[in-house]
């Protein structure tokens, strides 16, 4: 299948072919998902510069030689690492980068400290092939943990309050969390500590673990640019945050985190919807969450379903019964309470 950077390698191919190149210094930037963020932070920073993205969000036709030959074009390369199995070759960013010297790196901003519940699943008997969800890729520790217990649909739904965050350790992660946005930013020589400070400020700043919200991009690309010599033009970003992330997933932050953190929460989780033309798309409760999740995973033989963390609950009988027990007493507290 034709990827979205085997169409660009060739748009690329065609305009320079037909010399419709156009003026002004050429930007390249090459990366996974979060690509575009970064690439319309450099447009919008200086409109003079010709910025074209470079997506590997999915496994490609073109081979190393291929994207460097076509890279070689661009006055600078701003780029993502990526590991192997997106191009024909198997070449990752390691090998790009030393075919192509200069290239100026972008962090992969991931941060699990508002969807601390949120895992993927990999298929062991797919050769680890992520299982798809009723949300997608994400799905939910304890959901799986709840289905593998025999939970039904309202004892599973609540296991989500806070007492059962504090005892599987939720409102504990965003230290972790903090710490490797920062080993992303060091790992590309980025100091981003001030920021994350900012980011932190008033409303949450991702829609999924691996998805931020436009002001991270923004603050990242500016940075880059500087690395690449290039000059960013003063704009209020807030007037410009075009969003492309928030057409795929928004997860929910659950209240009893949320709370802890000091804003409201929702239990809202949208999902994906690219073709605005067919409706607005679909937004499920957490009640059509866990029951959706449920019917998918009973659909699904056990030896499927294999999460370290969920397999840790299980084996320890003490976690395993308390959340038995929490569960439980919620379920007394609502009827209690209608």
């Amino acid at each position: 299948m034709i990827s979205l950077l085997d169409r660009q390698i060739a748009r690329h191919w065609r305009d320079k072919a037909l010399r419709r190149t156009k003026p002004g210094r050429r930007v390249a930037v090459v990366g996974n998902c979060q690509s575009f963020g970064y690439a319309f932070a450099v447009k919008l920073f200086d409109p003079a510069l010709q910025v074209d993205r470079y997506p590997l969000v999915a496994p490609s036709l073109a081979d190393l030689k291929t994207l460097r030959t076509a890279l070689v074009d661009y006055d600078i390369v701003l780029a993502q690492d990526f590991g192997p199995q997106l191009l024909r070759d198997n070449g990752d960013s390691q090998a790009l980068f030393a075919a192509l010297p200069g290239v100026v790196r972008l962090p992969t901003i991931n941060f699990y400290g508002f969807h601390p519940d949120t895992i993927h699943l990999l298929d062991p008997t797919q050769g680890n092939r992520l299982i798809l969800g009723p949300a997608g890729v994400y799905h939910s520790a304890l959901i799986l943990f709840a289905h593998m217990s025999g939970f039904g649909q309202d004892q599973t739904e609540a296991l989500f309050t806070r007492e059962v965050f504090e005892l599987v350790g939720y409102l504990d992660v965003w230290p972790s969390a903090v710490a490797d946005i920062e080993r992303a930013g060091a790992s590309v020589d980025m100091k981003l500590e001030s920021l994350i400070a900012r980011w932190a400020r008033g409303r949450p700043f991702m829609y999924t673990p691996t998805h931020p919200r436009p002001q991270v991009m923004f603050d990242i690309a500016r940075l880059a640019m500087h690395k690449a010599g290039l000059k960013t033009h003063p704009v209020d970003t807030e007037d410009y945050a075009v969003d492309d992330m928030s057409r795929d997933y928004i997860l929910p932050i659950y209240p009893a985190l949320a709370e802890h953190y000091g804003f409201v929460g929702s239990t809202l989780l949208k999902l994906a919807h690219y073709k605005f033309s067919r409706g607005v798309g679909e937004i499920l409760t957490l009640r059509d969450f866990v029951g959706r999740s449920l019917a998918d995973y009973a659909q699904r033989r056990r030896e499927q379903l294999v999460h370290a963390r969920v397999a840790e609950w299980l084996d320890d009988a003490e976690i395993s019964r308390t959340l038995g027990l929490l569960s439980a007493e919620e379920l007394k507290r609502r009827a209690l309470a209608r």
